[in-house]
């Protein structure tokens, strides 16, 4: 029971983020005068892990998701998907383990409406942040484009009742001609660290 549980509390926030990027009706609230200026890593209250906003990436701040972090690019992009060609956002859940974070998150992003092909390329265990993680690397299309993801969940605290502390990194980037290139993925997942409490 307790391995469902985990499994909905990680599929709930990433898909919250999925939703947020898998299609043009649905856009993330922005204040287009925020930015990534000032704040040059991606994290918020009570996330436990980080990322660098790479250049010509913005924060999305949006009020009605504080949980999930994100964002976007390009730069000048101020409404969510319908702008966006490349997304990332971070999580902070508990899961039995990273492993089942991951899993959880690569099938709450494909398995949204509109999503097709969606196939695994890579997976397994992983380094993040000197810690014990894993990572699901995969592809999926929409109607508009083909996208390259890969979600990482990694431990960040010590086990209590059968559920572990997980942070999760999520980046996806689209086939769109104005994307940045797919190995921003592995540039923002490398950046991770964990945030001081």
């Amino acid at each position: 029971m307790r391995s469902k549980h985990s499994a909905v509390v990680v599929t709930v926030g990433v898909m919250g983020s999925a939703v947020l990027f898998a299609g043009p009706a649905i856009a993330a609230r922005s204040d287009p005068s925020a930015g990534s200026v000032g704040d040059p890593r991606l994290s918020g209250p009570g996330i436990d892990i980080s990322v660098t906003i790479p250049t010509g990436w913005r924060q999305l701040p949006d009020q009605s998701h504080p949980q999930l972090p994100q964002m976007v690019y390009p730069d000048t992009c101020s409404a969510g998907v319908q702008c966006a060609s490349a997304l990332a956002s971070v999580l902070s859940t508990s899961a039995t383990s990273a492993q089942t974070a991951a899993e959880a998150a690569e099938q709450a992003v494909t398995g949204q409406p509109g999503i097709q092909g969606a196939t695994i390329t890579s997976q397994g265990p992983t380094q993040v942040a000197g810690r014990n993680g894993y990572y699901v690397r995969f592809i999926y299309s929409q109607s508009n484009a083909k996208l390259q993801a890969e979600t990482v969940a990694v431990e960040t605290g010590p086990a209590f009742s059968g559920v572990i502390p997980t942070s999760l990194v999520f980046v996806t980037v689209s086939d769109l001609a104005a994307a940045p290139p797919a190995s921003v993925i592995d540039q923002i997942v490398g950046s991770a660290q964990l945030t001081a409490r």
